[in-house]
């Protein structure tokens, strides 16, 4: 089945055009007490002027460094992330639920209203590729209600390049920023859950493309459901396309686990043409409800345990 990128409604309302602020560079996040494993190998050893190169380190996923986010070692959330949209009262530290340790992050969608807020973790010089894993959960009473087409509600930003072609309905020419972010979904599923998953990601040819983790959709390796109160581990691989003689190849991947378990692959996307300035900016939690219609209820989803790969994979061999 092809990848449905013909659901207009849906487009136009996850994408109202309210995320322009994440075209900004803004302020650089507070890194203190992450605990870094860094200096492995340059960035410049996995891009040449045509792509990525097969020098050992890359060979083996060996990353530049891998950081852990322990939320029980901060007092306030924007040590550790940077608000772009929405408002900052919607995310707090907590006590309960957590998935492991004594502390996780709330973030709350008000009835009636579309944000509770996009934060990013940056990277100041923008990496090539990423590998992110964070536990996530739904509150137990998580609806989705009040309207018969499927419902989607953003719950992670996994990788995005600044710029206008990155949300809002802008185009991706390679040049101006792209993303892929992770939502849950009514379609194929009850209002008041379970839910499935969904892919976002604007590249050159296509404008927030919608891929759907169900089975039948043509990128979907699983068709997990997600059962409000229960904790489950994303984990999440963005790398960037290679480059000939100037052009964008049909190579960029992006792939999801649930739980260990694989559950979407793409390896045919065009994200950018510049290996310079439009690679990933940022990743981090986010709560958008819809776009043309608004959250039914109070809606909360918690995070825990967030690490990131940065130019490489969490597991790895040994060079």
């Amino acid at each position: 089945m092809a990848t449905n990128t013909t659901d207009a409604e849906n487009r136009a309302g996850d994408d109202d055009g309210t995320e322009s602020s994440e075209k900004t560079t803004g302020a650089s996040v507070t890194r203190r007490r992450t605990l870094q494993m860094g200096g492995l190998f340059g960035a410049g050893s996995l891009l040449g002027v045509a792509g990525l190169g097969t020098d050992s380190a890359a060979a083996c996923d060996r990353p530049d460094n891998i950081v852990h986010l322990d939320y029980d070692d901060y007092d306030r959330w924007e040590d550790i992330y940077r608000m772009s949209n929405g408002d900052p009262d919607n995310l707090t530290l907590v006590s309960s639920p957590t998935a492991s340790g004594e502390s996780a992050l709330q973030l709350r969608v008000r009835e009636d209203d579309h944000w509770g807020l996009s934060t990013h973790y940056d990277f100041d010089d923008g990496l090539f590729e990423l590998n992110g894993r964070v536990s996530f959960a739904l509150n137990s009473d998580w609806a989705m209600t009040g309207r018969d087409a499927p419902t989607n509600c953003r719950l992670w930003n996994c990788a995005i390049a600044r710029g206008e072609g990155s949300a809002g309905g802008g185009t991706p020419d390679g040049t101006n920023g792209w993303s892929n972010r992770m939502y849950v979904t009514t379609r194929d599923g009850d209002p008041e859950g379970p839910f499935h998953l969904l892919s976002n990601t604007y590249h050159m040819g296509g404008v927030g493309d919608h891929d759907y983790l169900i089975d039948g959709e043509e990128y979907a390796v699983g068709s997990p459901e997600i059962e409000p109160g229960a904790w489950y581990e994303f984990e999440y691989y963005v790398r960037v396309n290679t480059i000939t003689d100037g052009e964008a190849n049909r190579d960029g991947i992006v792939r999801y686990w649930l739980d260990d378990d694989l559950i979407f692959e793409r390896k045919d996307i065009r994200f950018t043409e510049d290996l310079d300035d439009n690679i990933i900016d940022t990743t981090g939690p986010v709560g958008h409800y819809g776009g043309r219609y608004t959250a039914p209820q109070n809606l909360y989803a918690y995070y825990d345990d967030h690490s990131m790969a940065l130019n490489g994979k969490l597991e790895f061999d040994q060079c």
